[in-house]
């Protein structure tokens, strides 16, 4: 029996292939929203575990908008949960400048839709969205987690 490191590297790829997996199963669900933007500048709190943010920064590279985007997942510098006092560091004007990289949360949004209280008022998704009441009931969640909660570099048994 031997052990191997899983590297970051791999962990990234995986988690890249996870969404992939998630906006298929997400496809049938999408309603073409157009460029509103209003849900990154104040409709929900935002998880965005560490995996994540890894995989945000290798897409962004810029560690100033990264520490911005940190801030901002933290609550830091910004009010969100319908205030208007901030808004997504990546979101310039209308879009949003990691849509490739962006988190689980930001890709269940508006398919999915918490107590079917969370849509901000006009979105696309009103009336068309699946209404959870539990993280559980999130399309591939255990299997995110499964992703996102194991820490880097980790050592898997090799038989």
């Amino acid at each position: 029996m031997t052990w191997e490191v899983v590297s970051v590297d791999s962990r990234l790829h995986s988690l890249a292939k996870f969404y992939v997996a998630l906006d298929q199963k997400l496809q049938p669900l999408t309603r073409n929203c157009g460029p509103c933007g209003e849900c990154c500048r104040r409709a929900a709190g935002l998880q965005v575990y560490p995996l994540e943010l890894q995989y945000i920064s290798r897409f962004v590279q810029k560690p100033r908008a990264m520490h911005k985007f940190i801030n901002f997942i933290n609550n830091k510098r910004v009010k969100i949960w319908g205030e208007t006092a901030g808004q997504c560091p990546f979101q310039l004007g209308d879009y949003c400048s990691i849509y490739a990289v962006r988190p689980y949360f930001c890709r269940i949004y508006g398919p999915y839709n918490l107590r079917g209280k969370n849509l901000l008022p006009g979105c696309v998704y009103d009336g068309h969205s699946i209404t959870y009441f539990d993280r559980k009931e999130l399309p591939l969640y255990d299997q995110f987690l499964d992703l996102v909660q194991k820490p880097n570099h980790l050592y898997h048994r090799r038989c």
